[in-house]
C-alpha cells in the first residue's frame, strides 16, 4: 500500500495514530490529523504565513514560520454561516439577490477567521503583524462568498460560477485583519460543486502519481468523488445531505465530546464509546455510521432500510434485551442506544436510517457511475483513499457494510485526514505545490451527476443495504 503521508510534527501524543503514520491527537480533530507528503519541503521565505479550510460546518486554520518551513500551531472553529443553513444550498439562497446578506455572510466568515488569526498567533506567541502571505479552500459556495462574489448562479444547473481560476487578493479585499501588502490566495475550484477544498485534497493525497485505479472520497455535506487512473482524473459531487455531519439526524450532533462515535452490538448487548469517555450526550457520523452497520448485522435492520418493530422482534423469539430497545415515539420506530442521566433516549429512527440510505446511496452511485464512464468495476480499484476529518474516524468495515464505501478489502482504504487543510498549506508555502495546484482543474473532466440518465436508477438501487 502507499503510504504517502507523515505526521506534521505538532501533535500531542496520544498514541492514537493513524496506519499511515499521523497522530490523530487529543482535542479538535479537523486540525490534529493534517499531514505531508512523504518528500514535501517548504520554499524559504520569511515572516508568517497563514491557511484556511473553509469547510461548510467547520472552519480549520494553520499558521505557518514561512522561514523554518513548518507548521507552527492550528484553530478551529464552527462555521458561523451554519445557522442560514446546514448546506450550500440554504445559504446560496439566502443571500441570493441580496448585496447586503451577502455581505453580512462575508463578514461573519471572516470574523470567525480573524479570531483564529489572534487566536493562533497568542498561542504561538507570534505577531499577526508579521503574516506575509495567506490561502484559502473551501467548497465553490463557500469560495465565492468568502472573495464577495455572488453564488447565486450556482444554484441552478448547469451551475456556472462566477468567476474561475486562482484568484489573489489583498487582506483589506477579503475582509482579513492582515498587515498591508500581504497576499491572500483563494485555491481554484473545478466545476459549480467540486471546490478549492477537492483540489487542495488531490494535492495533498498524491492520487495523480499513484499506480492503478485509486477513488478518492471526501465524505461531507457534499459528496465529492475522484478517480485517478493512470494520469486520468474524473471528478464529480454528490448531495449526500448532512446525515454525516449530524444536522439531519434526531440525536445528531458534531464530534465533540459525549458523541457515541463507537457502537457494538453482541449477544444481545448493546456497547457505545462516546468521545471524551463523557455522558452520551448524541450521536456524530462515525457512531452513526457504526450503529447503522451493527443493526443490519444484528438483523434489527433489513435490506430495505426497515426498522423491526419490538413485538415484531420478540414474536421471533429473539434477545428480549434488543426487543426493550425496539420502541416508538411519536409514532415512529426507534432503537435506542443508550439514555441520557436526564432520561431522555438517544435512539436511530426509521427517519435516521433513511437519511443514512439517501446520503450512502447518493455516494455509491456516484463511484458506480464513474467507474462506469472509464470501463472499470469496483474489482478493478487499487485503493480508496478517504479525505476530511469525518473520514479518518469512521471504521471502514462498517463504512463498507452499509454500502457507503465500495466493497474493496479494508487494507484497501486508506485515511487520508483533512487533505484540503494539508493541500492549502503546501500551496501556500511551495510555489511548486501551488503551480500543481492551478494546473488540476485543467486536468480534471467533471462529470455532472445530474445529467447522467442512468444516475437516478443507480442512485435509487443503491439505497438498499447488501445482505
Amino acid at each position: 500500500m502507499d503510504k504517502p503521508f507523515r505526521c506534521p510534527g505538532i501533535c500531542e501524543g496520544c498514541g492514537r495514530c493513524l496506519a499511515s503514520g499521523l497522530n490523530a491527537g487529543a482535542g479538535d480533530r479537523k486540525t490534529k490529523i493534517i499531514a505531508y507528503p512523504e518528500n514535501f519541503t517548504a520554499d524559504p521565505g520569511s515572516g508568517l504565513a497563514v491557511a484556511f479550510d473553509m469547510g461548510t460546518t467547520t472552519l480549520a486554520g494553520m499558521l505557518w514560520d514561512a522561514e523554518q518551513g513548518r507548521q507552527l500551531g492550528t484553530a478551529v472553529k464552527t462555521n458561523p454561516q451554519r445557522k442560514q443553513g446546514a448546506d450550500v444550498i440554504s445559504r446560496i439562497t439566502y443571500c441570493a439577490g441580496s448585496p447586503e446578506k451577502l455581505m453580512q455572510l462575508r463578514m461573519e466568515l471572516a470574523d470567525a477567521m480573524n479570531e483564529m488569526i489572534q487566536e493562533m498567533c497568542l498561542k504561538t506567541g507570534r505577531q499577526a503583524a508579521d503574516i506575509r502571505k495567506a490561502a484559502v479552500c473551501g467548497n465553490t459556495t463557500i469560495s465565492h462568498i468568502f472573495a464577495g462574489y455572488s453564488p447565486e448562479g450556482l444554484a441552478f444547473a448547469p451551475f456556472p460560477p462566477a468567476y474561475e481560476g486562482t484568484l489573489r487578493m489583498t487582506g483589506r479585499q477579503t475582509l482579513l485583519d492582515l498587515p498591508e501588502g500581504a497576499e491572500v490566495t483563494v485555491l481554484p475550484g473545478i466545476a459549480g460543486h467540486v471546490g478549492g477544498d477537492i483540489t487542495a485534497g488531490i494535492l495533498a493525497s498524491g492520487i495523480m502519481d499513484m499506480q492503478g485505479l485509486t477513488v478518492f472520497i471526501d465524505i461531507g455535506t457534499n459528496g465529492e468523488i475522484v478517480l485517478a487512473d493512470e494520469g486520468r482524473l474524473l471528478v464529480c459531487s454528490t448531495a449526500a445531505g448532512p446525515a454525516f455531519e449530524g444536522a439531519s439526524i434526531s440525536r445528531g450532533m458534531r464530534a465533540a465530546e459525549g458523541a457515541i462515535e463507537k457502537v457494538s452490538i453482541e449477544k444481545g448487548l448493546v456497547d457505545i464509546r462516546t468521545i471524551g469517555n463523557r455522558e452520551a450526550i448524541g450521536i456524530c457520523g462515525s457512531g452513526l455510521i457504526d450503529a447503522v452497520s451493527q443493526m443490519l448485522n444484528a438483523g434489527l435492520i433489513d435490506e430495505r432500510g426497515r426498522l423491526a418493530a419490538g413485538y415484531e422482534w420478540a414474536s421471533k423469539g429473539f434477545d428480549r434485551n434488543l426487543s426493550g430497545r425496539l420502541t416508538e415515539e411519536d409514532g415512529r420506530r426507534q432503537f435506542v442506544l443508550a439514555c441520557t442521566a436526564g432520561g431522555d433516549d438517544i435512539a436511530i429512527t426509521q427517519n435516521d436510517i433513511r437519511e443514512v440510505q439517501l446520503a450512502k446511496g447518493a455516494i455509491n452511485a456516484g463511484v458506480e457511475l464513474m467507474l462506469g464512464k472509464i470501463g472499470k468495476n469496483a474489482g478493478d480499484i487499487r485503493r480508496v483513499v478517504i479525505g476530511g476529518a469525518f473520514g479518518n474516524y469512521i471504521d471502514k468495515a462498517a463504512a463498507v457494510n452499509i454500502g457507503l464505501l465500495p466493497e474493496v478489502p479494508e487494507e484497501m482504504i486508506v485515511s487520508a485526514g483533512n487533505t484540503a487543510g494539508a493541500g492549502v498549506s503546501m500551496a501556500m508555502v511551495s510555489r511548486r505545490a501551488m503551480e500543481l495546484a492551478e494546473e488540476i482543474p485543467s486536468l480534471a473532466t467533471h462529470v455532472e451527476l445530474a445529467r447522467e440518465p442512468d444516475f437516478q436508477e443507480k442512485y435509487l438501487t443503491s439505497m438498499g443495504f447488501r445482505r
